[in-house]
């Protein structure tokens, strides 16, 4: 009976979301867009597997970010042959990342309770020369998990660790044996990269047994743990190359200065990646953005990149990540304080992909309009009904070349104000206003002292 219930109501989810799916397309549009405010436009080619009428999906490019409003907020979707605007829902691949913890524990003889799960920690012990291990008990049979994270107060370390998952706490199958936890600190410099999380396919064990490889090392110092379900939707990223466009390195700061070169503006970057062939090297950075190389302004206040290949140690990052900016020209100072400049030989920005998705007939053809900077965004219905959709594995249609609107005509410049006209009018008839208020005023006084008697002398 539940199972027939369930399977009712999924059906009548799919078919409201293909009720909704098409009453998009058959409603009416909205107004028409005015073919003359938009001087550029591309082409929208549907895909040539679309039949009837549908939802697709359809990514900006270099071009649109380059020559729309700063914040694509003057993008319209239009019907071609009757001029309509259709609706659109633009969405930015940022990803996604869901992280719920099954349950805690830390170091102690009891154990801690979150919700309806608990954990415990037992048999933390360390072999010399080999590992230390702990078997994490989730008491609960059925639930899932897939990521374990180990707490530890020590620093500047790189274990491998296994995975491995029981049902009984006797019979064990690995679950992940290529894992890496790390912890980079740099006291005196306030610097500290580390993860100490394990994912391993997801699994309901109810134990979990956690084996750090310490080799040669001194054991870490284990204060607990916590047992995760981890949902990740990958961001998808767009790279464009940033050309070097200037180099100068300042003898008396100390610092290298680049100067990066987009080409033009309107990308909205999320950071920018630096390709550094040297090994061993730890650098403060700041970043600067402009689109003129005249006016700098900071983007990022300060940021490390490093790279480490030590006994105790290996790995690397040259990311510069920053607030999302869409400047054209980017000013990085690398700070060498008494090391030799580093030799970096590329550097490109990176930035979240940004797609539109709206409704089509695969008989009629479409337009993508930018370029006009005194609309404001639009405000749709299909913002609201969109989480009720299926959008997953959507068609993916394409946009034209860039193409100068035809139709497009410059606004009429707007009439210069009166007063700015006859800058000198306004203050001319305040200076006779007031010269009329103050000979009426001295005249009205004049009257007064007349017409009045002065009081009588008292007997």
């Amino acid at each position: 009976m539940a199972g027939g219930l369930r399977r009712m109501a999924v059906r009548l989810a799919l078919a409201s979301a293909v009720v909704v799916t098409a009453a998009l397309v058959a409603l009416p549009l909205l107004a028409n867009v005015p073919d003359e405010e938009w001087p550029f436009y591309k082409p929208v080619e549907l895909p040539g597997s679309l039949a009837g009428t549908g939802l697709v999906e359809v990514e900006l490019d270099r071009e649109v970010y380059t020559h729309a409003s700063p914040g694509l907020g003057d993008i319209r979707v239009v019907e071609k042959d009757a001029g309509r605007e259709v609706p659109y829902k633009m969405l930015v691949e940022s990803g996604d990342h869901r992280r719920s913890a099954v349950a805690v524990k830390m170091r102690g003889p009891g154990h801690v309770r979150r919700g309806a799960m608990s954990v415990k920690m037992r048999d933390l012990g360390h072999v010399p020369g080999w590992e230390t291990s702990f078997i994490l008990d989730l008491q609960s049979e059925g639930t899932l998990h897939n990521e374990v994270e180990v707490n530890t107060s020590s620093e500047n370390f790189q274990r491998r660790v296994k995975i491995e998952g029981s049902d009984d706490g006797k019979t064990w199958r690995m679950l992940e044996q290529t894992g890496t936890i790390f912890d980079l600190t740099i006291q005196e410099r306030r610097f500290t990269n580390s993860d100490t999380r394990v994912r391993y396919p997801s699994s309901t064990a109810r134990f979990l047994r956690v084996r750090i490889i310490d080799g040669e090392e001194e054991p870490l110092d284990i204060e607990g743990a916590v047992v995760f379900f981890t949902q990740e939707l990958s961001p998808r990223i767009t790279e464009v190359p940033l050309l070097i466009a200037a180099r100068e390195e300042d003898q008396d700061r100390k610092e290298t200065v680049l100067t990066l070169d987009l080409g033009s503006s309107g990308f909205p970057a999320k950071g920018v990646q630096l390709e550094v062939p040297q090994r061993n090297f730890y650098r403060r950075v700041l970043v600067e953005g402009s689109d003129d190389q005249t006016t700098w302004l900071p983007v990022q206040g300060s940021e490390t990149i490093y790279d480490f290949d030590t006994p105790k140690f290996v790995g690397r990052d040259s990311w510069i990540g920053f607030r999302e900016s869409r400047y054209r020209y980017y000013r990085v100072f690398v700070m060498n304080e008494d090391n030799p400049p580093l030799d970096i030989e590329k550097a490109s920005a990176r930035g979240h992909q940004r797609k539109l998705v709206f409704a089509v007939d695969s008989e009629k053809s479409y337009r993508l309009y930018y370029g006009n900077e005194n609309v404001n965004a639009p405000s749709y219905e299909l913002e609201r009904m969109f989480p009720y959709l299926v959008t997953e594995g959507l068609p993916e249609a394409r946009l034209g070349f860039h193409t100068l609107n035809p139709a497009f005509t410059v606004p009429a410049t707007p009439p210069v104000p009166f007063t700015e006209r006859y800058p000198w009018l306004l203050p001319t008839v305040v200076a006779i206003a007031a010269l009329v208020i103050g000979v009426f005023l001295a005249t009205l006084v004049r009257q007064l002292g007349s017409n009045l008697r002065p009081p009588e002398a008292a007997e």
